[in-house]
């Protein structure tokens, strides 16, 4: 699950400008069901041909002019022939030279013009399904949706400070003789409490340490929040040849134990020698954990995400 902002993008068309509607509702002030449409004029670009004037120049012959400077001569003094002596010298004198003008005309272009004509008209039909089952109900203006229909592209998002809102959909769609298009689209959302879900990441992975071969570190509750990637890197370093990666993969929920603190935080400990087959702590390693959140399927419409991650490292040395 990516845990950046996804815009729902349904259906994009590049070569059509139009016309756009939106609508926005609570979320919590929904019941389980709702139902909307969305409606815009779609249209194409089209280009008519058109000449136009401009200016061009050409360059024309302007007759010649007296060009007087000193210009290099070769002299040569002597007699009989080939025991002449020979230097260049400057000499002024008076040449006509060839002279040019340039000369503004009118010229025409032939260019395409791009104008806009009505394509079609399009109407989205939307049935939104909404689990709020995962999360706790707040006041309705904390949590806002947003379609916004662009010709035939949809986008969707949604501002909600404390849950997590995934969407998946399903979409027909019927022509009419004229072109006329009309949409439909089954909408599933589902409401995660924000607060539940980053629980185990909330304060970050904290007070690494290795002892007796055991990796021990401090997180948020794991117990509040299932979906959950616990993974473990482990590089042995080497002086004179290449490192060596031990293990890089999640855990899984056998490989290591929890111990809650309190209500918000727990150890996590992880035995290296049941794990990797023993632990040589006398050698240098670096040691990285990384607790991931792992959403549901779906796509994101939150505008803004908390951090969905958290990462720890640790280095063991002679």
């Amino acid at each position: 699950m990516k845990s950046f902002l996804l815009l729902c993008v349904l259906f994009t068309s590049n070569l059509f400008a139009s016309t756009i509607d939106s609508h926005s509702l609570p979320i919590f002030a929904l019941e389980n069901e709702e139902n909307f449409s969305l409606n815009t004029i779609v249209t194409k670009t089209l280009y008519r041909t058109e000449t136009r004037a401009n200016t061009c120049y050409r360059t024309e012959f302007g007759g010649y002019y007296s060009h007087c400077d000193f210009f290099p001569v070769v002299q040569c003094y002597g007699f009989p022939p080939g025991q002449q002596r020979c230097h260049t010298e400057m000499i002024y004198s008076c040449r006509q030279e060839p002279q040019y003008r340039t000369v503004p005309y009118t010229c025409y272009d032939t260019v395409n013009v791009p104008y806009e004509v009505t394509d079609h008209a399009a109407t989205a039909n939307f049935h939104i399904n909404v689990n709020k089952t995962g999360a706790k109900n707040t006041d309705a203006r904390d949590c806002f949706l947003h379609y916004t229909m662009d010709g035939e592209s949809l986008r969707a998002n949604a501002e909600c400070s404390n849950v997590i809102v995934l969407s998946t959909y399903s979409k027909t769609n019927q022509v009419d003789r004229v072109g006329n298009v009309v949409f439909n689209y089954e909408i599933n959302l589902t409401l995660i409490d924000k607060n539940t879900a980053t629980a185990a990441i909330a304060n970050g992975v904290n007070n690494m340490n290795m002892e007796a071969h055991t990796l021990t570190f401090k997180v948020g509750d794991l117990s509040k929040n299932q979906n959950l990637s616990l993974n473990l890197f482990v590089e042995r370093r080497h002086l004179l040849k290449s490192d060596e990666t031990l293990i890089n993969r999640p855990l899984t929920a056998s490989e290591y134990s929890f111990e809650k603190i309190n209500d918000q935080e727990g150890i996590v400990k992880v035995n290296f020698d049941r794990l990797l087959s023993g632990f040589n702590d006398q050698k240098k390693h670096v040691i990285k954990v990384d607790l991931n959140v792992q959403l549901p399927y779906g796509n994101v419409l939150n505008t803004t995400l908390p951090a969905l991650s958290a990462h720890g490292e640790l280095t063991v040395k002679k």
